[in-house]
């Protein structure tokens, strides 16, 4: 399923900011445009799928036409003064939360593995938790690279 909701960008001499008016007016930020709006698609997705639990009957927050956000006010809200910026503009950003989703997911998946009888008797008889000690290792190799 894809969104689209309007954000808000702000350039400054130091970064770009970012301000997604339709959800709590959530913010981010980027050293470049392009990091910007990466961390804006970014925000929209984890802000709908971690949230979407406690979103009242699973419904995506409504998004606003780009013409109804009034910039000035965003920039008042957040009392960003006129002289720090150096451009500001309103875009849409598209998200894609099936592919966030499949990409940055924190649900867990079943893995079958096979190990000797052995290792497997003494990890249970000091109660191992075998997914936590997996995760721990793939994360460690993982981090190596």
């Amino acid at each position: 399923m894809k969104v689209i909701y309007p954000v808000c960008i702000f350039q400054t001499k130091d970064e770009y900011m970012a301000f997604v008016p339709d959800l709590n007016t959530n913010n981010t930020f980027g050293k470049t445009l392009e990091e910007v709006l990466y961390m804006a698609q970014d925000l929209i997705a984890t802000y709908i799928l971690d949230d979407l639990e406690d979103i009242t009957k699973n419904e995506i927050p409504k998004q606003s036409k780009i013409e109804d956000i009034n910039i000035k006010e965003v920039q008042n809200y957040w009392e960003i003064k006129d002289e720090e910026i150096l451009n500001s503009f309103k875009t849409l950003v598209v998200v894609d939360l099936d592919e966030f989703a499949q990409k940055w997911g924190n649900k867990s998946i079943r893995k079958n593995l096979t190990i000797p009888q052995w290792l497997n008797t003494k990890a249970e008889a000091l109660n191992i938790n075998f997914s936590q000690v997996l995760q721990e290792a793939l994360l460690e190799k993982i981090n190596k690279k």
